[in-house]
């Protein structure tokens, strides 16, 4: 046990050792250079889509709490949603992205366990719209790597699976009943036994949630939409819907829990795919950069600001 949290620990660094490779086997000056090559305009115009990006996948959040029976309004959830953006920057998976969950629980004053099904079911919603996205763009690259595609779509039919099978209070109880009995302390399991039953009330059916993924897709054309117009700074010569269907190839292997915020694996990935298109290492590097300082980096900071005032004024009332 002792081991395996040494490797937890450290497992993160990974990506970040891939990443201090990358930077030291193309140069840091050329990436430097490449940056510097980046319009200004391009910048403020990609930032301002941000705007109306996470006010419609807040609003795909918003229709899912309706689905449930929890009632919020949209501005309430967009600032949770900045803060969720926060904690899940700088954690490896975007674990820290659960923290919505306690922030839901607060404002909506609802059972943690109906919160914390609303969130998964949230972040599936996002997880599968990017998925659909990358399946198309290696689909798009069979040529090029004929094997990508069938390899993704199984991992997406496995995770479906999963999915499918534990919706289903039933199954799902069968297999935690053992965790149950044997992990759980006595004087906590009325609670825990309390919270998962809140967990799978109101669950939507899957049917219902077609119209929140293809917000959600939207919502992901709109993000990689904003990488593309800072990309248009290094002169590259991708059709934008190549471009928005195959950055999210990259997105996905950054999701690999071996670094945080995707550093490294990413920009990894992308330098292969972009290399397809004639894009340079360092500016294929220097376009993951951009868009992660544009995409995540500020609009964390502005989830930050808010999470730090939510701690000030939860101190103050107390």
């Amino acid at each position: 046990m002792r081991n395996l949290k040494k490797v937890r620990k450290f497992l993160p660094l990974i990506g970040i050792a891939i990443f201090i490779y990358i930077i030291h086997d193309i140069g840091a000056e050329n990436i430097i250079s490449s940056l510097s090559q980046i319009n200004p305009v391009f910048v403020a115009l990609s930032f301002l889509i941000f705007i109306p990006r996470i006010a419609i996948s807040t609003y795909k959040w918003q229709l899912i709490a309706k689905m449930q029976g929890i009632k919020i309004s949209l501005l309430p959830l967009i600032k949770i949603n900045l803060i969720g953006l926060f904690y899940g920057t700088i954690t490896p998976l975007w674990v820290g992205d659960w923290i919505r969950i306690f922030y839901l629980r607060d404002e909506s004053k609802e059972c943690l366990g109906k919160c914390a099904s609303n969130v998964i079911i949230d972040q599936l919603i996002e997880f599968f719209s990017l998925f659909i996205l990358a399946l198309f763009g290696a689909f798009l690259l069979s040529r090029y790597y004929p094997q990508l595609f069938f390899l993704l779509l199984a991992f997406f039919l496995l995770l479906l699976a999963m999915a499918i099978f534990f919706r289903e209070k039933g199954r799902s109880e069968k297999i935690f009943r053992i965790v149950y009995e044997i992990l759980i302390p006595e004087k906590m399991k009325e609670s825990i036994a309390r919270e998962f039953n809140a967990f799978y009330e109101d669950i939507p059916p899957i049917s219902s949630l077609l119209i929140p993924l293809i917000i959600e897709i939207f919502s992901y054309i709109l993000f990689f939409l904003q990488i593309y117009i800072v990309a248009l700074s290094f002169n590259i010569d991708i059709p934008f819907l190549h471009f928005v269907l195959i950055y999210p190839i990259s997105s996905l292997i950054g999701m690999i829990p071996i670094t945080v915020s995707g550093l490294g694996t990413r920009e990894g990935a992308l330098i292969h795919l972009l290399a397809i298109y004639g894009v340079s290492p360092e500016i294929a590097v220097a376009i993951s950069l951009s868009g992660y300082i544009i995409t995540y980096l500020i609009p964390s900071i502005i989830g930050g600001i808010f999470a730090m005032m939510h701690e000030i004024n939860a101190q103050n009332s107390g």
